[in-house]
C-alpha cells in the first residue's frame, strides 16, 4: 500500500514504522499491517514470527458481508498483534468506533488502534475518545488543525472507552 498520509500518534507526527502487506506478498522482519484473511489462515507461521505484527479491520465489508469484518474475529489473535487498523471507509460509516471500543472495553487491547481510510476532522475527537491512539491524515492535514480539533468539543453527548461522562449523565447526576 502506497503511504500517502501521514501519521498522527499519541498527538504528535511521527515517521510510520509500519508497512502494508497484500496477502501474496512474502513478510520481511519489518513491523507490518496485514489482512484479517491473512492473520486466520497463517496464524501458527505468524505466531513464531519475531517482528511486530499488526491487522487491517476492514469496515466496509469489501467482499466480506455488509457488516464489514467482525471485530471478535481477531479476539484469538490479540497476543500476536501490536497494531489493529481500523479502516473508516467513508464518514457514513460508524462501524469502526463501535470496533475500538470493543478492542478497549471487551477485550483489554492495549496496543496501537490507528484510524485509516476515511479520517475527517469532526470525527477525530470521538476516535480518540473511542481508543484510537494513531490517525492516517492527509498530507494537507496539519499537526495545529488537529491539535485544535481535539479540543473543539467541551462536553461529549455520548459514551465512548474514555471516563468523560455524557452531558445527559451530569444533567442527572
Amino acid at each position: 500500500m502506497h503511504k500517502d498520509y501521514q501519521l498522527v500518534k499519541d498527538g504528535a507526527l511521527c515517521q510510520d514504522e509500519w508497512h502494508y502487506s497484500d496477502d501474496e506478498t512474502a513478510l520481511s522482519d519489518a513491523p507490518t499491517i496485514i489482512s484479517l484473511t491473512r492473520l486466520k489462515a497463517e496464524a501458527e507461521v505468524l505466531r513464531a514470527r519475531n517482528a511486530k505484527l499488526g491487522v487491517r479491520l476492514l469496515a466496509d465489508g469489501n467482499g466480506k458481508t455488509k457488516l464489514g469484518e467482525d471485530v471478535a474475529e481477531l479476539a484469538p489473535y490479540l497476543d500476536m498483534l501490536s497494531l489493529v487498523s481500523i479502516d473508516f471507509p467513508t464518514y457514513r460509516n460508524g462501524r469502526g468506533f463501535s470496533a475500538a471500543r470493543i478492542l478497549r472495553e471487551q477485550f483489554n487491547f492495549d496496543g496501537e488502534l490507528r484510524a485509516s481510510g476515511d479520517v475527517l476532522h469532526d470525527q477525530w475527537a470521538m476516535m480518540r475518545r473511542c481508543g484510537i491512539t494513531a490517525f492516517e491524515l492527509a498530507p494537507t492535514v496539519s499537526l495545529e488543525v488537529f491539535t485544535k480539533a481535539m479540543d473543539e468539543l467541551s462536553e461529549a453527548y455520548q459514551p465512548a472507552s474514555d471516563d468523560q461522562r455524557g452531558a445527559l449523565w451530569k444533567r442527572h447526576a
